[in-house]
């Protein structure tokens, strides 16, 4: 198993949840900022030039969520038994990418901006911010009545949601108004795991 990484939220779920299933894998290390992404050897594996990129016993899988559902179902671990279960599953990490990584991505531009030496666009960072209000009112209740994104029990889900709420927080967001959200990112900050997963300075 070979994992093509850089230390930003997407990459992230999948070293996060690898952590957590107890599997070796070979993290092969792309740097973003000098362009890595676009060399052929590796746009031959993801054309799309974006990490994460897992390469597993013949297969290639191109996008984060797709991964933690394979190494779920690889595993039979952190992930639902039933498949009404593995639906939800899917449901919240559909939620996750449709609802919040892509105000997530411009609040984020702050960090970015940074990484990458690039001016920051501070009205797509308030345009961000303002698009995850409502739907982070929507996590935040349902997590005032779950401990984890699908009930009881951590899973592969939590190491999708933790990342990205992480580096909104990094990057300036405040989560004050949302207690049940701050609550559980810190508690996933706190998995010892989570503390292995390679991170960029400040993040």
């Amino acid at each position: 198993m070979k994992l093509y990484h850089f230390p930003s939220p997407n990459p992230q779920k999948v070293t996060f949840a690898l952590k957590e299933l107890g599997l070796d894998c070979e993290v092969v290390p792309l740097d973003l900022a000098k362009g890595e992404q676009r060399q052929p050897d590796f746009l031959a594996l993801n054309p799309f030039g974006r990490v994460p990129v897992l390469v597993d016993d013949g297969l290639t899988l191109t996008e984060s969520h797709a991964i933690l559902a394979y190494l779920g179902e690889k595993t039979g671990k952190l992930w639902p038994a039933s498949a009404a279960e593995r639906a939800d599953a899917l449901q919240w990490l559909f939620v996750l990418s449709q609802h919040i990584m892509p105000a997530a991505g411009q609040v984020a531009m702050r960090l970015r901006a940074k990484i990458m030496g690039i001016p920051v666009d501070e009205a797509v960072v308030a345009q961000g911010e303002q698009a995850l209000q409502p739907v982070l009112g929507i996590i935040d209740r349902r997590l005032a009545a779950n401990r984890w994104m699908l009930g009881p029990d951590f899973t592969l889900v939590d190491c999708a949601y933790c990342p990205v709420l992480n580096v909104i927080e990094k990057a300036g967001f405040s989560l004050a108004g949302f207690p049940n959200a701050s609550a559980y990112l810190n508690a996933c900050r706190e998995r010892p795991t989570w503390k292995e997963v390679p991170k960029l300075p400040g993040l």
